[in-house]
């Protein structure tokens, strides 16, 4: 199959990002069980670890029957299991369908473009980080730097991945904000209709948002502070992507 972005890694190694930041998740529930989660108002760390094995599971079954499953979900037996055995359930259950398929089989998705197992190993990679974060974040100890790769990839799959994800915004400036991190860029057109993403575009005049990998996606996620001077279609970019994570 081809790579979904050339920022994309090789699948084996979103594997091994994937289960080294489950495993660091994993070791945190117990600590963080009744920490609220400061990215997540109105959870404590149970509440997200919940969500993060349901989420594994949803896919996981996804890919076994072909279909997103609907009636009767999540299964009862499995949602009143404790939060920390769910979670191992759960992500046992995505590895093994992960296992025992290729990236390139077939499994829904939203992105009509990427209907493969691959978009949900590189999506999973992603939210796994991402909720890893959060829960190191809740703990109030040391937050483990990302994968400086992982963190260049999460930029591009929050903008062409996460963002297509969003509702027409019929007060959207029809703005182009431009992200520049290292000698990468994207140029974001906040149109009425969809978000409109073009990768190393030509400098013309754009506003623009320089940062790091790592700390432009997690503000991207709202997990951080908005870089020092933003313009005004950072903000916009912002609360839109808010409503579409």
């Amino acid at each position: 199959m081809n790579q979904p972005s050339p920022h994309a890694l090789p699948f084996g190694r979103y594997r091994e990002l994937l289960d080294q930041d489950y495993r660091t998740l994993a070791d945190l529930v117990h600590p963080t069980l009744d920490r609220p989660v400061p990215a997540c108002p109105g959870w404590n760390g149970e509440d997200l670890v919940r969500h993060t094995a349901i989420v594994f599971l949803h896919k996981a079954e996804t890919i076994r029957t072909g279909e997103r499953p609907s009636h009767g979900w999540p299964p009862v037996s499995v949602g009143s299991l404790p939060p920390q055995a769910l979670l191992a359930y759960c992500y046992a259950r995505l590895v093994e369908q992960f296992d025992s398929h290729e990236p390139e089989d077939r499994a829904e998705t939203w992105v009509p473009e990427d209907q493969t197992v691959g978009f949900w190993i590189r999506r999973l990679t992603h939210e796994t980080s991402i909720h890893r974060f959060d829960l190191e974040d809740a703990a109030g100890g040391p937050v483990t730097s990302m994968d400086a790769d992982l963190a260049l990839d999460g930029i591009d799959e929050v903008l062409t991945v996460m963002l297509r994800r969003g509702r027409p915004d019929p007060a959207a400036s029809g703005t182009t904000l431009r992200l520049e991190t290292g000698g990468d860029s994207w140029d974001i057109r906040l149109d009425a209709t969809r978000a409109v993403v073009d990768r190393h575009a030509a400098v013309n005049g754009q506003a623009m948002v320089r940062a790091d990998a790592e700390p432009m996606l997690l503000w991207l996620w709202g997990r951080a502070p908005e870089p020092a001077s933003v313009p005004e279609a950072a903000v916009e970019l912002r609360e839109r992507l808010s409503r579409a994570l």
